[in-house]
């Protein structure tokens, strides 16, 4: 979240090497795989769900992203604000850090570039520009569509094809387009990804919370389990998120 729309206790705070407030700064799920990349602050960690429950466990890391990634150290990108799959490429991630981003690829845990490098937003996302989002707190792909994608800054979200760059709705405040981010009492997202269960569920962060939404092909959105703090569900980030 940005410091001028995010309440103060989900801004991160440098406590030891390992230790922050708990906050999850971006998710993604790795395609092919029952697993998730979990980043915050400098490390991320990747984790592991046992098929057809909930149990995981902390499959590798926490590691930093200077010495786990090839593509994040060569652009500078310390730490990252979202990563998202490029719609229609399932071995494809755009990653964002400030106001800059990146299209990479990850096969078999090994990452390049697509592109050649980062580039600015303003430069690559005309829509994105157009909606006032000079740096993107989360995203996630549309369900029920082959190129819209959700993006979230602050208190507000958008929705764009990525296909032909263009804002699909209008930015408008997730108070009012969210009824199950209102429910659990989210005004802005950190991180946002999909369980694996394949029920159009997605694990939401907020601060040192998360919920479960449900978000169906015809976009309507319902809370599914109530915020819970990460500390008490996600054992595998215990002492380094």
């Amino acid at each position: 979240c940005t410091i001028d729309h995010c309440p103060l206790s989900s801004i991160k705070t440098p406590l030891s090497p390992f230790s922050y407030l708990t906050m999850v700064d971006a998710a993604c799920r790795i395609a092919g795989k029952d697993e998730i990349y979990i980043f915050a602050g400098r490390h991320y960690g990747r984790v592991r769900f046992s098929k057809g429950g909930p149990e995981h466990s902390l499959a590798a890391g926490p590691t930093l992203l200077s010495k786990g990634w090839n593509t994040l150290p060569k652009m500078g990108f310390g730490t990252v604000d979202t990563v998202v799959p490029v719609p229609g490429h399932d071995d494809q991630l755009y990653v964002f850090f400030g106001g800059r981003y990146a299209k990479i690829k990850l096969e078999n845990y090994d990452d390049s570039f697509v592109n050649d490098g980062a580039r600015p937003i303003a430069s690559g996302w005309k829509s994105l520009v157009q909606a006032g989002f000079d740096t993107v707190d989360a995203a996630m792909l549309t369900p029920g569509t082959k190129n819209e994608m959700y993006f979230f800054r602050g208190l507000h979200y958008v929705r764009l094809d990525n296909s032909t760059d263009k804002i699909v709705n209008k930015v408008a405040p997730i108070a009012e387009g969210w009824p199950s981010l209102v429910q659990a009492g989210f005004d802005c997202v950190d991180a946002i990804v999909p369980n694996l269960s394949g029920q159009d569920l997605y694990y939401v962060f907020n601060g040192d919370q998360f919920a479960v939404i449900k978000v169906d092909s015809s976009r309507r959105d319902t809370l599914v389990s109530p915020p819970k703090t990460i500390s008490s569900s996600w054992q595998a980030l215990e002492k380094w998120v």
